[in-house]
């Protein structure tokens, strides 16, 4: 089948919803705008689709944009998040993407920018775009020296919480890892899920699992390995602690057994139908959860023995709007990535790394307000692998993953496959 065809079929299934928006000039610095009164069209692909918390927010400031602006009207697809991941390295590769889409920086883009289809935006980001970023705020979209996307702003993982579960089972909310295999042995014997997860979106139990990782080894190695520095090896012994861990929460069932039946919409249903005790996501769910019949609460990973600080994370600025080389109007679509990145990370579920945002928590849901109190002190960041690692190196990870979660290798060939991405 040919690559056009292949994008069409992939766009006919994947595409969740359509937004045609209105007229749009410069929304933040366009330049060389279309002469004779032409309307430049913006196709604009992104995942915040209407499961997405960011959803409405997209939408508003999509509208605003087109609102504002005569000569520039975007028009934008929606998709899911785990088949967008293939499908946006389909569309790239054939030259057949949307003039803006969204991507995610690091390695998930270094090989979009090596192949030269990506539009660097120095030259559009010297009108005081660059000042109103926090510093370090655009690493994951350098790429030799340039500049070839904008990000939102920062997201963390940790476990959403509801009480309500451990007050059923008489159970304590962990902060240690004893106080986890506690808590959930206390869940499960009272009849509920300690954790609900979904293994059939890999990233997701991805997610969880690497959330562990960064606790029981520590960001500073973790990140050296992953980086593939002097100094990091998944052959270091806590690695394997790390994975051991896993498999404990697996054999004794604290984790759901579904969760390879199960899309990460469903796991989420469940949590919020006060079917589980954690779930583990990004703090981009948070007005999703909050829709939940009880006060969810946050916590981070909790600590583990002869592992990494209380105050290690697994987050960061990864999420970012990027122009396709292949579009008829750079500038204008670089206007609109400025504007759409500043502005979703005033309107959306984004820890600002604009200094023009400010947070208003009474605008927010309570639980973001403990997301940025909890991450505050945060002493290093472990960025998401799926987005870090650079191409085989992710499928690598990901089946490996898969198939210990499905007791189909042991952790020693868990820690085989990884030692074969190390340099």
């Amino acid at each position: 089948m040919k690559t056009k065809n292949l994008l069409a079929l992939l766009v006919a299934v994947l595409m969740v919803a359509v937004l045609a928006g209105g007229c749009a000039t410069d929304g933040g610095g366009a330049s060389g705008q279309p002469s004779g009164g032409e309307v430049a069209t913006l196709k604009f692909w992104n995942i915040w689709g209407g499961g997405d918390s960011n959803h409405d927010a997209v939408l508003k400031v999509i509208n605003d944009f087109n609102s504002a602006n005569e000569n520039i009207k975007v028009e934008v697809e929606f998709f899911e998040n785990e088949a967008y991941k293939t499908m946006i390295r389909t569309a790239v590769a054939g030259d057949e993407v949307a003039d803006v889409f969204s991507t995610w920086g690091a390695g998930f883009s270094r090989g979009f920018y090596e192949a030269g289809k990506l539009v660097k935006l120095d030259e559009y980001l010297n009108d005081g775009t660059l000042n109103k970023l926090y510093g370090g705020a655009l690493s994951y979209f350098l790429f030799d020296g340039g500049t070839y996307g904008l990000t939102i702003g920062r997201n963390v993982s940790g476990f959403f919480v509801n009480p309500e579960v451990f007050d059923r089972a008489g159970a304590k909310i962990p902060a240690t890892w004893d106080e986890l295999i506690a808590a959930s042995a206390q869940i499960t014997a009272n009849g509920e899920i300690p954790i609900i997860t979904s293994s059939k979106e890999r990233w997701v139990a991805g997610m969880l699992f690497e959330g562990m990782v960064t606790k029981a080894v520590g960001a500073e190695l973790v990140n050296k390995t992953i980086g593939k520095e002097e100094g990091g090896s998944y052959a270091d012994p806590k690695f394997l602690n790390a994975i051991n861990r896993l498999g404990e929460l697996l054999s004794n069932n604290y984790i759901n057994s579904d969760r390879g039946a199960i899309s990460r919409d469903e796991a989420l249903a469940s949590f919020k139908n006060g079917e589980a005790g954690l779930y583990y996501m990004g703090s981009w769910e948070c007005s999703s959860v909050t829709e939940s019949d009880f006060d969810v609460d946050w916590i981070p990973f909790p600590t583990i023995p002869g592992g990494g600080k209380a105050t290690d994370f697994n987050g960061g600025a990864i999420d970012g709007v990027v122009v396709s080389s292949t579009t008829k109007y750079p500038a204008e679509a670089a206007a609109f990535v400025k504007y759409f990145c500043e502005n979703l990370s005033r309107e959306g579920d984004y820890m600002p790394v604009w200094n023009t945002v400010s947070i208003d928590a009474a605008t927010r849901p309570p639980v973001f307000a403990k997301i940025i109190e909890a991450t505050k002190n945060a002493t290093d960041y472990v960025i998401w692998w799926d987005t870090f690692l650079e191409g085989t190196d992710v499928e690598i990870y990901q089946d490996a993953l898969d198939n210990y979660i499905n007791s189909t290798i042991t952790a020693e060939a868990f820690v085989e496959e990884l030692k074969r991405i190390q340099p």
